[in-house]
């Protein structure tokens, strides 16, 4: 699968602004789109502690009915200078909403991030501030009651 990155404009925060913080409010930033799905960033909740990074990422068909809100969800966490990752929960949602599948792995191995990949790009935002250009979404419901980013 070819994905388009859309990693457009960098806003950098410090790395001090992440050290330690996690913020409540979600704030869904879409960087990636692939044929059938569009990955986006929960850049509200980054939290970091100590070495490691983390941050919640969801997959969102491209295409759906008006009202599915099927979706996938992981939480990654990163070292950010070791530029290694690992996923440590994966949910899963159906058509209404709710969680129908979950999958925790708290200590999950270590790999190290591969160049350009989906996850290099997770990296950049949530270690380096980067942000993808466009409006982003309150909830993944509201991107999904908005049309899907079109």
């Amino acid at each position: 699968i070819q994905m388009k990155p859309i990693i457009l404009g960098l806003a950098f925060a410090g790395a001090a602004a992440l050290a330690g913080t996690a913020s409540a409010a979600e704030d869904w930033n879409v960087f990636s789109r692939s044929a059938r799905t569009i990955y986006l960033a929960d850049v509200g909740g980054v939290s970091t502690v100590g070495d490691d990074t983390t941050i919640r990422v969801a997959r969102v068909p491209l295409d759906g009915a008006a009202g599915d809100y099927s979706h996938s969800e992981e939480d990654v966490a990163l070292r950010c200078a070791a530029k290694q990752a690992r996923v440590v929960l994966e949910l899963e949602f159906g058509p209404d909403g709710a969680e129908i599948d979950r999958i925790e792995n708290p200590t999950a191995e270590w790999e190290d991030i591969a160049p350009n990949s989906l996850t290099s790009y997770v990296q950049a935002i949530a270690c380096d501030g980067a942000r993808a250009q466009g409006r982003n979404a309150a909830s993944l419901k509201a991107f999904i009651d908005s049309g899907r980013g079109r």
